[in-house]
């Protein structure tokens, strides 16, 4: 079996950036720290925003410098540190180089179609089994007008890095958005809290509030605006296939959000 050579330089691997996190990468070199490490790749902050560096097989977030090939980051830990800038990110076992940026998916600005029930009653067997407190407290972040106190109750409440109040109300901005329901109110509200949870959920909520999402979720957001009930098929098990909980934790988002908003676009009363 060769001997690993300690002087050998780590391997090179191509990377596309998003133009969300592109300033990142290409500014000057600085530090940025490890927040988090697993199969999929590795989390990091600098500059007081986080930087995904994804593999193959990861989610496509928005704002992720995304690798073609595997990551190796298992020397990895919370806390150490990287190099990050000149378009490269140095991590232990390879160097990352952003050859090409890739355009993230965003929620466009619609409408709220008149849904016949199907589509309630699809989103509604998909989170059967989501917590009460979930649904009741993305319901009230949504239909009153002083969102704060629920928002506090739903931001960072739930395991794991997306927390399930996050995930929740990560789906509630976006269909706010594709249903053009103004939703300055919650948004503000969520952008307040953002200390409250974890960094990374964080950044997605941030995201969030602005129409970032990955494909599949924007997919679904937008199918569930237009009362798509075909196209919530199609799009509904990809996101439900996010993470633990996370895709339904963010359907149940959806799904509390559509049967309080109206057909007109308006919140109900």
């Amino acid at each position: 079996m060769p001997i690993p050579d300690p002087t050998a330089e780590p391997r090179v691997l191509a990377g596309a950036v998003s133009p969300l996190t592109a300033d990142l990468v290409h500014g000057p070199p600085r530090r940025a720290e490890v927040l988090a490490a697993g199969r999929v790749g590795v989390y990091l902050r600098l500059d007081g925003r986080v930087l995904p560096v994804l593999g193959p097989d990861a989610v496509a977030l928005p704002s992720a410098l995304r690798v073609t090939e595997p990551l190796d980051v298992a020397a990895l830990a919370p806390g150490d540190a990287v190099v990050v800038g000149e378009g490269r990110v140095r991590l232990p076992a390879a160097t990352v180089v952003a050859r090409r940026t890739w355009r993230p998916a965003r929620v466009p600005t619609g409408h709220l179609g008149l849904d016949d029930g199907r589509v309630a009653a699809l989103l509604a067997a998909a989170t059967v089994e989501a917590p009460g407190w979930l649904v009741a407290g993305t319901a009230g972040a949504v239909s009153d007008a002083e969102p704060e106190v629920a928002v506090r109750a739903l931001v960072g409440r739930g395991p794991g890095l997306t927390p399930s109040g996050d995930d929740a109300l990560a789906g509630a901005l976006l269909l706010h958005r594709a249903a053009g329901v103004p939703s300055d109110a919650l948004a503000a509200a969520v952008r307040g809290r953002l200390t409250a949870t974890t960094a990374v959920s964080a950044a997605l909520l941030e995201g969030a509030a602005d129409g970032w999402a990955t494909p599949d979720v924007v997919a679904l957001v937008c199918a569930v605006a237009r009362a798509d009930a075909a196209g919530v098929t199609t799009h509904l098990p990809a996101v439900l296939a996010v993470g633990h909980t996370s895709g339904r934790d963010l359907v149940t988002g959806l799904a509390a959000t559509l049967a309080v908003l109206a057909p007109t676009g308006r919140i109900a009363a």
